[in-house]
């Protein structure tokens, strides 16, 4: 009778423990189910209406649907009529993934501590960011203080918002300044003679030293700064990454990872979707340093003027 009982509760230990490992297993296949499409509903990117794709629904459902299909959710393109309208958009959270300049992104960084990087643009021509330059005429040999200065506009972050930066931080003296209100009629008033130099920008590639000046403004009109003086550099600013694509920290980090992995491969994969999405640059991404843009922080309060939506170099 002993021997019966002890049977039994042998017996029913082991069902006991059938019935836990069942219960162990169904659990964890449901753990290796579970992820960001149990939680997210729906991905909300936000787009300024400036990229080119906004002007064309077929190029807009093109991005849509591809990242939709890449991701396996509901995406949705919310279009936004300036920077500071996304960085409204971005940091109360209706937007989850957001393409920002360089500047708008410190902006909503430093409004909400909210938002991260997770990858930037890299150019054609291999550089992940630029710098801002003062060029001069190469046979005028005066302070700065004393070189007569040509910029193109307010608006313009290489042209006026980061020099005049430096200036306030008393790394730059302060020379003659003398506005064109475009950088053609810049280039214009150095050919005719107005002005000793201006205001610029070059690419800045991983492991280049220097500055190339065959490639002021990206190369943008070489043909015809090549047609007057020759110039020098006088003063260069630190790097400026371009602008970062971005998301809101309260997404799963695996949907961030899959966002990562979809752009890496992008350019390779689907190089027709990449002219559509990044018209700008041709290169792919790379991970940015969380600290990438904390020479942009200080042009933070530029963006108080809502009418200013260029955010341009």
């Amino acid at each position: 009778m002993v021997m019966i009982k002890r049977v039994v509760r042998i017996a029913g230990c082991f069902r006991a423990l059938g019935w836990a490992a069942i219960w162990l297993v169904m659990a964890s296949s449901g753990m290796a189910r579970a992820d960001y499409r149990d939680s997210v509903a729906v991905l909300r990117i936000g787009l300024v209406e400036t990229h080119v794709a906004t002007t064309d629904p077929v190029k807009l459902e093109a991005i849509r649907s591809a990242f939709a299909n890449a991701l396996a959710i509901p995406v949705e393109i919310i279009k936004l009529g300036s920077y500071a309208a996304l960085i409204d958009a971005h940091a109360s959270g209706r937007v989850g993934y957001a393409i920002h300049s360089a500047r708008s992104y410190a902006a909503t960084e430093a409004a909400c501590s909210c938002v991260r990087a997770f990858r930037s643009p890299v150019a054609a021509d291999g550089s992940t960011g630029f710098r801002s330059v003062l060029v001069a005429r190469d046979g005028v040999n005066i302070p700065v203080a004393e070189l007569k200065v040509g910029y193109s506009s307010e608006a313009s972050v290489s042209g006026w918002q980061i020099p005049h930066q430096a200036i306030r931080a008393g790394s730059l003296d302060q020379p003659d300044l003398v506005r064109g209100g475009s950088v053609a009629s810049v280039i214009d008033l150095y050919r005719e003679g107005s002005i000793d130099g201006f205001f610029a920008w070059v690419p800045d590639v991983p492991g280049e030293a220097g500055s190339d000046l065959e490639r002021l403004f990206g190369g943008w009109n070489q043909s015809l700064i090549q047609s007057t003086d020759p110039l020098r550099i006088v003063w260069s600013s630190q790097r400026i990454p371009y602008g970062p694509h971005a998301v809101h920290r309260s997404l799963p980090d695996d949907l961030v990872d899959a966002l990562g992995v979809f752009l890496d491969g992008m350019a390779s994969s689907a190089p027709g979707l990449m002219d559509i999405f990044e018209p700008a640059y041709g290169g792919g991404y790379v991970t940015p340093d969380p600290e990438d843009y904390r020479n942009v922080r200080g042009l933070v309060e530029a963006l108080s003027d809502p009418q200013s939506a260029q955010y341009r170099r």
